[in-house]
C-alpha cells in the first residue's frame, strides 16, 4: 500500500499538471490598425478591403504569425469622409501606432498624409490615386492611375479605337486621372488618338445627361470614365438612359462583385478595367507572382470567398507590413519600418514584383497593369491584354513577373 504522504503528494502533483495554470500563456497578438471607408459612398471598396485584410490575417497566422504572435486587425470606419479620416488618424498616432493602413479613397489619403509624411508613423494608403513624395512615410497601394490609363490607351491603339472620350469626376482621383490622361495624349505613341469629347461632373451629382449627350454626339469609339463609388453609377445611368453603348474603360476602383451585382442593370455591354494581374492567374506564366496568387486564391477559397480587386488591393500592403514586422520584430519603430520598405526590392506580391528603390512609394509600374473585360454570363474578369496593355493574341499567356 502506498503511504498516505506519497498518495497526497501524487494527487497534488497531478492536480498541478492538469491545472489550467500549468498551460503556457498564449502569445499576445500583434494589433494593427486599418482606417477604411466601411460606410458612405466608398463602402463597397472599404468592405472588400476589410475582408481582404481579415483573410490575410488567417493566412499570416497559419504560416507562423509575426515571430510566433498572431496578427489581429483593428478596423476604424472613416465613413468615406476625409475629416473623419484625419480624426481617426490622429487617434491612431496618439495611441502610439508605428504603422497603419490609411483611407480607401484619394481624398482621405491626401487629407491624412500631411500628418505622417515627414516623421511618421508609416501609413500605407489604399488608394492608387495619390502620389506620395519620395522618401516620405506614406506609401500607396496598387498601380498609379497614370500607368493604368497608359495601358488602356495602348489597348485602344491595338484595337483601332482612335476616337476617344473622357468623363471624370471633379474630386481628387478624377483630377489626378484628368492630368494623367492629358499628359499621355501628348506622348508620341498616342499621336493616332483623338480626344473627341471631354466632360466632367461633381461626385454628388445625380444626373449627367447633358454630359452624356455631348459625348454621344461626338461619336467616340471608346470612353474612359474615371470615377468611383456612387459617382460611377451616375455615369452608367446616364449612358443607359441615353442609349450610348460604346466600349468603356475604367479603373479597378469598382472591380468588385458587389459593384457588378448592384449596377448590373445599367452596366455598359463592353466594360473594361485597367487592372492588376490577378484575374489572369489561370493563364499567367509561371513565376513568383503566380506563386503568390496561388496562396492568395487558396486562402480565399478556404474562407469560402471569391476574391475581387478590393481584396487584392489590400492584400499586398498588409503582406509588406507583415514582412517588415517579421524581419524587424513586432516592436519595430516607424523609422525602421520606413527604411525596410524603402529598401525593399524583388519582393513578390500578388500585384507584381515590388521595387521601392525607385522612390515612387508604391513599387509597381506599367509592367504590372493588364486590361480585363467583365463577362457577366461567367461572372469573371477576363484578361484581354498582356502586361502594359498590348492586346492578347489567341492562346497567349499573360506575363506574370
Amino acid at each position: 500500500m502506498i503511504p498516505l504522504r506519497m498518495r497526497t503528494a501524487t494527487i497534488a502533483l497531478a492536480t498541478v499538471l492538469l491545472s489550467p495554470m500549468s498551460a503556457p500563456a498564449a502569445p499576445a497578438p500583434v494589433e494593427l490598425t486599418a482606417i477604411l471607408p466601411l460606410t458612405g459612398s466608398f463602402a463597397l471598396a472599404g468592405q472588400s478591403q476589410q475582408q481582404g485584410l481579415q483573410v490575410l490575417a488567417k493566412h499570416v497566422n497559419a504560416t507562423g504569425g509575426i515571430q510566433g504572435r498572431p496578427l489581429v486587425w483593428r478596423f476604424l470606419d472613416d465613413q468615406s469622409n476625409p475629416q473623419i479620416s484625419v480624426q481617426l488618424a490622429n487617434q491612431t498616432i496618439t495611441a502610439g501606432a508605428q504603422v497603419f493602413i490609411g483611407g480607401g479613397g484619394a481624398a482621405q489619403c491626401r487629407a491624412t498624409a500631411p500628418l505622417v509624411a515627414k516623421n511618421g508613423p508609416v501609413m500605407y494608403c489604399m488608394s492608387p490615386a495619390v502620389r506620395p513624395e519620395a522618401g516620405s512615410y506614406v506609401f500607396s497601394s496598387g498601380v498609379r492611375s497614370y500607368d493604368q490609363i497608359a495601358a488602356a490607351l495602348r489597348f485602344f491603339r491595338d484595337k483601332g479605337w482612335t476616337k476617344v472620350a473622357l468623363l471624370v469626376t471633379n474630386d481628387a482621383s478624377g483630377q489626378e486621372a484628368n492630368e494623367n490622361f492629358m499628359a499621355l495624349l501628348k506622348q508620341p505613341q498616342n499621336a493616332s488618338l483623338q480626344l473627341v469629347a471631354y466632360e466632367h461632373y461633381m461626385p454628388g451629382d445625380i444626373n449627367v445627361s447633358a454630359q452624356i449627350a455631348r459625348i454621344k454626339a461626338a461619336a467616340p469609339q471608346a470612353l474612359v470614365i474615371w470615377a468611383a463609388g456612387n459617382a460611377i453609377a451616375t455615369a452608367f445611368h446616364g449612358m443607359h438612359d441615353a442609349g450610348l453603348d460604346v466600349p468603356v474603360v475604367t479603373s479597378f476602383a469598382i472591380q468588385e462583385y458587389s459593384a457588378m451585382d448592384q449596377y448590373a442593370a445599367i452596366l455598359p455591354s463592353q466594360l473594361y478595367f485597367a487592372s492588376s494581374k490577378w484575374p489572369a492567374y489561370e493563364i499567367m506564366t509561371p513565376g513568383p507572382v503566380r506563386d503568390q496568387l496561388a496562396a492568395f486564391f487558396a486562402s480565399f477559397k478556404a474562407a469560402g470567398i471569391v476574391p475581387d480587386a478590393g481584396h487584392q488591393l489590400a492584400w499586398d500592403p498588409g503582406l509588406i507590413i507583415v514582412s517588415a514586422l517579421r524581419k524587424l520584430g513586432p516592436g519595430a519603430k516607424a523609422d525602421q519600418i520606413h527604411r525596410y520598405i524603402e529598401s525593399l526590392r524583388g519582393f513578390a506580391g500578388t500585384s507584381g514584383i515590388y521595387d521601392f528603390t525607385t522612390g515612387d512609394q508604391r513599387g509597381l509600374g506599367l509592367r504590372d497593369v493588364i486590361v480585363t473585360r467583365w463577362m457577366p454570363s461567367k461572372r469573371i474578369w477576363a484578361a484581354v491584354s498582356d502586361a502594359g496593355g498590348s492586346a492578347l493574341k489567341p492562346n497567349q499567356r499573360v506575363t506574370g513577373s
